[in-house]
């Protein structure tokens, strides 16, 4: 009988093997997590490392010496234009490679200009004024740009609570969570299987969305304020580019588009430019835009509709 029951495990292991390789060969999900050794805190804030090289979300990314994403390591800025860009995880361009990015394909089409790409994955929007503050080290920045993600209205603190509301308490375990994040970071399986099985990017609008129908975000106008003030003392010209959410673009059901018409009221009222790409994104028939499973980090087609969308604009 324990012959039996070994040999049963054994054949379970190697399936779970196999099927792990498929998993992984036909690309069914996107490995996630950052690792340690590209993020350093303080001033309780985190920043990215300069002159580090690492994986976030399985990609390998290079970070310079400004602590700004680049194509490589010891890459150099020979523009004689500036552009500077603020934004999280999905500016940043999380799990996929700086040059399919559409940072990166703006870097290789328009090589007169220095892109200096800011973005750090987690931040919210109360983060971008220090991250400002490295502009001042630079030329002239010609535009300073923000793509603005829907949870950017998120501080530490309501994404805490937000983990503490799940109503499971298996996920405040701490065995789980470590196990959780393991199997993010190692299994394509684990993803798939959980993507299937929960729908993260239905699961992840649905929290966002109840936090614009409950939560008090006027403070956001004050953030807007701050930048908007950086740009006119340092004679940069504005634009803040709204992305929207995996599950918005799904059926483009106007009751889903709460939290842009309250992000584009506080922008009409700080009288700043801005332009949404929620629609555009609705009217692509193309739906691979994201990340598998994903609520808001773009895919390789995510990023180059974006740089398309960015050359139609005509601001470089």
């Amino acid at each position: 009988m324990k012959k039996i029951i070994l040999l049963n495990l054994v054949i379970l292991f190697f399936f779970i093997i196999f099927l792990e390789i498929l998993a992984n060969l036909f690309n069914l999900s996107q490995l996630l997590g950052t690792e340690s050794k590209l993020i350093e805190r303080r001033n309780n804030s985190h920043y990215l490392v300069p002159g580090s090289t690492g994986k976030i979300f399985n990609t390998k990314v290079y970070i310079d010496n400004n602590g700004f994403r680049v194509p490589s390591l010891n890459y150099k800025y020979t523009g004689i234009k500036d552009v500077y860009i603020i934004g999280d995880s999905v500016a940043f361009g999380s799990g996929v490679k700086e040059e399919k990015t559409f940072v990166g394909l703006l870097r290789k089409r328009f090589n007169n200009i220095n892109f200096y790409n800011s973005s750090v994955p987690g931040y919210q929007i109360n983060n971008h004024i220090d991250n400002l503050g490295k502009a001042k080290d630079f030329k002239k920045i010609n535009q300073l740009i923000y793509f603005f993600t829907l949870n950017d209205v998120y501080s530490s603190t309501n994404v805490q609570q937000r983990r503490a509301d799940r109503k499971s308490k298996l996920f405040d375990k701490k065995i789980f969570g470590k196990v959780n994040s393991y199997l993010r970071n190692k299994s394509h399986l684990y993803l798939y299987i959980k993507g299937i099985a929960s729908d993260p990017s239905k699961r992840w609008f649905f929290a966002l969305d109840n936090f614009y129908k409950e939560k008090d975000i006027s403070f956001i106008k004050e953030e807007f304020k701050k930048i908007k003030n950086f740009s006119i003392a340092n004679n940069s010209n504005l634009i803040i580019f709204l992305l929207p959410y995996e599950y918005q673009t799904r059926h483009c059901d106007n009751k889903d588009f709460l939290p842009q018409k309250k992000i584009i009221n506080t922008l009409k009222k700080v009288e700043v430019k801005f332009i949404d790409y929620t629609q555009n994104f609705c009217d692509n028939k193309d739906k691979d835009n994201f990340l598998k499973f994903d609520p808001m980090h773009l895919s390789i087609n995510g990023h180059k509709k974006v740089y398309n969308l960015l050359l139609n604009e005509k601001i470089f």
